[in-house]
């Protein structure tokens, strides 16, 4: 045979693929665009099939013509083609090949079981089903019951449920039960028509002949049990299998899911545990040892183990996500930062792992690092929005900071982001905006934080929230008349907002205009929401205005211990404590208010408090 030809035919193999059904011509009009090309796909994959098919008859009737050295030539040539198909998970080509390496060597056993083996794989279970009939009809006796044992696999997958069983209880039989998988899958058969009694009797007979096969009987037994909602047999069943072997993990997972399903997560870490103490390579049972440890919230625990399933699954980014997340639960930023950075490796453009490696530095106060990450999430993102705010929040922080040496290069680039990342949406220059009109409240530029605001007061995003902060404003001015009107035209479209109603009734407060008026609102405020803490310390400072300490340390107390981690109601503590000549209180509800500062000139306004509280203290202050 000349080997130009043979190129050839090998050449031609690789245009081989894999099929799909096709659904008839006559429906193309009807489908879409991909699924047109998966059948135009399928029909040029058996035009080249044919035509390997149609050169590699040829190729195999030049080689008899030949004489046998041509015969073994090509059969040794397309072997190795067939091989490499097979390692390469091609099953489809590989079968092609043996069929004629068979053709060319009919009477070697060995190829014709890999043309067998290789039909199965791509799901030609007609052609595979003669081949193994002939297989049992012409093997040695360890041959002919592996042939067996998967013939009954293949009459099963068609459906020829009489032959299979046939089948698989002549192996149970003449083996004496020593091949487990006959005797799981006659079970199997049997459970499948519920036959349990039937099912069962074969693992006995099978348990009693191989005693090395015990522990997955009584396994495939417990997991009958199981999915038939029968537990309390079930883990009989699963104890004995691992009585009977106790490194057997499949019977430690079902039993482990058992108890974990029941709320016995004692019972489930304990039995994960003793068993990775023995086999601490066991993937599937460490997976779940790792799983339920986490969720026990067990961090420091879990990590070696963590740790030991990425030894053996290195590659898998879960499982590095997972640790990231648990590094930074206990506090390892430096190391959570450099699990990420290796995720990142991987999936440079995962806009979670950018986002949670930008927050690690932000969190760190490496504000530069944070901005970097932040930047390199891409705006098709559900997180663009948030990694801008988050951005400009930074900037903030820095713009603040540099005020005090007088240096403006970061609120030029606070400005400078704001005014670009605004066009992108609505909703994002609304948020952006806040933060800019926060930047210059803090600063006390309170006309141009209004005037930030009002430029997007009519703009998509801009919600009722935000128009609380926009009177704020405006009070800060004292201008309320406008103040005013924005909360009054609130309750107009809904005169039972009790948010509303503690503004407009704290705003009189302040102003000492009309406290009976202000009580009203108040009084309501609190009877609409009564669990608000922040509209209760109104209440709270409507009687400590009034002089009536008691009730004002009532109401403001109830509404400390709804928000704790507010400044101006543990400032307002701090007042009454003071006002009754508790001194000592009122240094404690200072202070607590001092750790809870964010802004510089709160902060400045607390410590000036607490100068005026030492100023007054009493020797015999309680």
């Amino acid at each position: 045979m000349n080997k130009s030809t043979l190129t050839f035919v090998l050449a031609a193999l690789v245009m081989t693929g894999c099929a799909h059904k096709d659904k008839g011509n006559a429906q193309l009009a009807k489908m879409p665009t991909e699924r047109v090309q998966e059948i135009d796909s399928y029909k040029s994959a058996l035009k080249a099939k044919a035509r390997v098919e149609s050169e590699l008859e040829k190729a195999t009737a030049q080689a008899f013509e030949a004489g046998p050295d041509a015969v073994k030539f090509l059969a040794s040539d397309l072997f190795l083609k067939a091989n490499d198909a097979s390692l390469k998970g091609d099953s489809f080509t590989a079968a092609i090949i043996f069929k004629y390496i068979v053709k060319l060597q009919n009477t070697d056993i060995y190829l014709r079981k890999k043309y067998a083996v290789e039909l199965i794989k791509s799901n030609q279970l007609e052609l595979a089903k003669d081949e193994l009939i002939y297989l049992v009809s012409r093997s040695d006796e360890d041959l002919k019951q592996k042939a067996k044992l998967l013939l009954a696999g293949v009459y099963s997958a068609l459906n020829k449920k009489s032959k299979s069983n046939k089948l698989y209880k002549e192996i149970v039989d003449t083996t004496k039960g020593s091949v487990p998988e006959a005797c799981i899958f006659l079970s199997k058969s049997y459970v499948a028509d519920k036959k349990y009694k039937r099912a069962f009797s074969v693992l006995n007979f099978c348990g009693k002949k191989s005693k090395v096969n015990r522990a997955s009987f009584s396994y495939f037994k417990g997991k009958v049990q199981f999915d038939r909602n029968r537990m309390r047999s079930a883990k009989t069943h699963l104890l004995k299998s691992l009585k009977e072997d106790k490194n057997y993990y499949q019977s430690v997972l079902l039993l482990g899911h058992i108890y974990e399903v029941n709320s016995k997560n004692k019972e489930a870490l304990s039995l994960y545990k003793n068993f990775i103490s023995r086999k601490p390579n066991s993937y599937a049972v460490l997976s779940k040892y790792v799983n339920l440890l986490f969720s026990e919230g067990k961090y420091r625990g879990v990590i070696p183990h963590l740790e030991r399933l990425l030894a053996i699954d290195e590659d898998n980014l879960n499982l590095k996500v997972r640790l990231g997340v648990l590094y930074t639960e206990i506090g390892k930023v430096d190391e959570a930062k450099g699990v990420f950075k290796e995720i990142l490796k991987v999936v440079p453009d995962s806009d979670k792992v950018l986002y949670y490696l930008a927050s690690l530095y932000q969190q760190s106060s490496d504000s530069e690092e944070a901005i970097q990450y932040f930047s390199k999430i891409d705006e098709s993102s559900a997180l663009y929005h948030e990694s801008n705010i988050q951005i400009a929040q930074i900037l903030n922080v820095l713009a603040m900071e540099d005020r005090f040496e007088r240096n403006k290069n970061n609120e030029n680039r606070l400005i400078s982001f704001i005014s670009k990342k605004s066009q992108k949406s609505d909703v994002l220059n609304v948020e952006l905006s806040v933060i800019l009109a926060g930047y210059l409240e803090a600063n006390k530029d309170f006309g141009q934080a209004i005037a930030t605001m009002e430029n997007v007061r009519k703009i998509e995003g801009f919600s009722e929230g935000h128009d609380y902060y926009l009177a704020a404003l405006y009070e800060r001015v004292k201008d309320y008349k406008k103040a005013e009107a924005i909360i009054r035209a609130m309750l107009k479209k809904n005169p039972e907002n009790p948010h509303a109603l503690n503004f407009i009734g704290y705003s009189l407060l302040e102003r000492g205009d009309d406290m009976d008026q202000a009580l009203v609102y108040i009084k309501k405020a609190v009877k609409l929401k009564p669990n608000d803490g922040y509209i209760r310390d109104s209440l709270g400072w409507y009687y400590y205005k009034k002089g009536d300490y008691k009730s004002a340390f009532k109401e403001t107390y109830k509404a400390w211990n709804l928000v704790k981690d507010d400044v101006v109601i543990s400032k307002h503590l701090a007042l009454i404590y003071k006002a009754m000549n508790n001194y000592d209180k009122a240094k404690e509800f200072y202070v607590e208010a001092l750790k809870n500062c964010k802004a510089v000139s709160e902060r400045e306004e607390v410590l000036r408090e607490l100068e005026d509280l030492e100023s007054v203290r009493l020797p015999a202050s309680r």
